[in-house]
C-alpha cells in the first residue's frame, strides 16, 4: 500500500494497514533546519523541491506540503508591505485601514497581478518539482489561509475582530467574499501544478478567539464557497482551526469535508462526534509535546493516540498545528515510529 492510498483510504474509512502519520506544514521548519529564509528556499534552483522531499522522507511523513509562501504576494499587490527574507513571511503594513477599503480593489486584477508575482510563480515552481520527483505515490497538500483568515491578514487580525464585534455585518462579508475568490484562484494553480490535497488552515477561527455564531455566520460560508468551487477539480479538502474545537467538530463533519485537522480536543468524542463523516488529523501539541518532551515520551503518548483511536478509522496522527522550529527531529521520527506499529 502506498502512502497516497493509505491516506485516501482513511479519509473514505477503509481499512488499511495501518494508521498514517503527517505534518499539517514543514516548511518553515525545514527551512530553518537548513539555515534558509522562504526567501532563500524559493530561490533555489528547484525552489527547494528536493530539499522539502528529503526532509519530509526523513520526518516519515505520509502527507508532503507545498505552496505556504504564495498567499502573501496577495497583500503585495493590493498595497501592503511584506518582509519576505525572513523565516516566516512578516507583514509590515496592512493593505486596508478600514473594511470599507476595499471597494477600491477590482478582485480579478488582484488575483492577475498576485499571479505575476516572482515568489508566487516561483511555488508553483516547487510545487511542480516535487510532483515530479514523488510521482503518484505520496500525496501533495498545501494551500495557506482560508478566507477568513485572509480577511483578517488584510486589515490586521486585532483590527478585524473588533469589525467582526462592533462593524456591519455586510461589510465583514464582502471582505471575507473578497478573500474567498483569492483563495480559490491560488489553490487553482496548486491543484494544475501537482496539489492533490487542498489544505485550508482557519487559525483567526479559532474558537479562542470567536464566537461559534461567528463560526457559521461568516467562516463556514466562505470555505464551503471554496470547497464547492474546487470539487471536480481537487475533492480531498482538509480544514485546520487552532485551539478550542470541540465545538466545531459535528459542524464540520457535516458540512462533507474530508478531514479535520484539530489543536488539542478529546480526539475519541470529536470522533465519536463525526460519525464516520470526516477524517480526523492530530493533535499532539507543537508547543507543549513536540517542543518540550523527549522521543520517548512522544512516542508513549502517539502510540496511545493511535491505540485510542484506531477502532474508529478515519484518523491521522499528526502535530496539532505547524511544526516550530524548535521541534527536534526525533519527535516527528517518534511518531512516524507509532503510526508504522499501530
Amino acid at each position: 500500500m502506498t502512502n497516497k492510498e493509505r491516506v485516501l483510504k482513511t479519509l473514505a474509512f477503509e481499512k488499511t494497514d495501518r494508521i498514517p502519520f503527517a505534518v499539517l506544514n514543514g516548511q518553515m521548519w525545514i527551512a530553518s533546519r537548513n539555515g534558509l529564509t522562504m526567501k532563500g528556499l524559493l530561490n533555489l534552483p528547484d525552489a527547494g523541491a528536493r530539499l522539502l522531499v528529503d526532509a519530509y522522507n526523513e520526518i516519515g511523513t505520509e502527507i508532503m506540503t507545498s505552496g505556504c509562501a504564495a498567499a502573501w504576494p496577495m497583500i503585495a499587490v493590493m498595497g501592503g508591505k511584506v518582509e519576505m527574507d525572513a523565516l516566516a513571511a512578516e507583514i509590515l503594513s496592512r493593505p486596508l485601514s478600514s473594511l470599507e477599503d476595499i471597494n477600491k480593489y477590482d478582485v480579478n486584477k488582484v488575483i492577475s497581478d498576485m499571479r505575476q508575482d516572482y515568489y508566487y510563480r516561483r511555488t508553483l515552481v516547487q510545487l511542480r518539482e516535487m510532483r515530479k520527483i514523488v510521482g503518484d505515490e505520496t500525496m501533495i497538500g498545501g494551500g495557506f489561509f482560508g478566507p477568513f483568515t485572509m480577511a483578517a491578514q488584510m486589515l490586521g487580525v486585532e483590527d478585524f475582530m473588533v469589525e467582526l464585534l462592533d462593524g456591519e455585518e455586510e461589510d465583514v462579508n464582502k471582505v471575507v467574499d473578497f478573500a474567498a475568490e483569492i483563495v480559490i484562484a491560488y489553490l487553482e494553480d496548486l491543484v494544475e501544478n501537482g496539489l492533490d490535497l487542498i489544505t485550508v488552515p482557519e487559525p483567526a477561527a479559532s474558537g479562542d478567539l470567536i464566537r461559534p455564531d461567528d463560526f457559521r455566520k461568516f467562516v463556514l460560508p466562505a470555505d464551503m464557497k471554496v470547497k464547492e468551487r474546487l470539487a471536480e477539480k481537487c475533492p480531498n479538502y482538509l480544514i485546520h482551526i487552532c485551539g478550542k474545537t470541540g465545538d466545531l467538530v459535528s459542524v464540520i463533519a457535516q458540512t462533507g469535508m474530508s478531514v479535520f485537522s484539530v489543536d488539542s480536543i478529546d480526539m475519541v468524542k470529536a470522533q465519536q462526534d463525526t460519525a464516520g463523516r470526516c477524517a480526523l488529523f492530530g493533535d499532539l501539541s507543537p508547543a507543549h509535546v513536540l517542543g518540550s518532551k523527549t522521543a520517548d515520551e512522544v512516542y508513549e503518548l502517539s502510540k496511545n493516540l493511535c491505540a485510542e483511536m484506531k477502532p474508529f478509522g478515519g484518523f491521522i496522527l499528526a502535530p496539532g498545528c505547524d511544526l516550530a522550529p524548535n521541534i527536534p527531529l526525533e519527535n516527528l521520527q517518534a511518531m512516524a515510529k507509532a503510526a508504522k506499529e499501530s
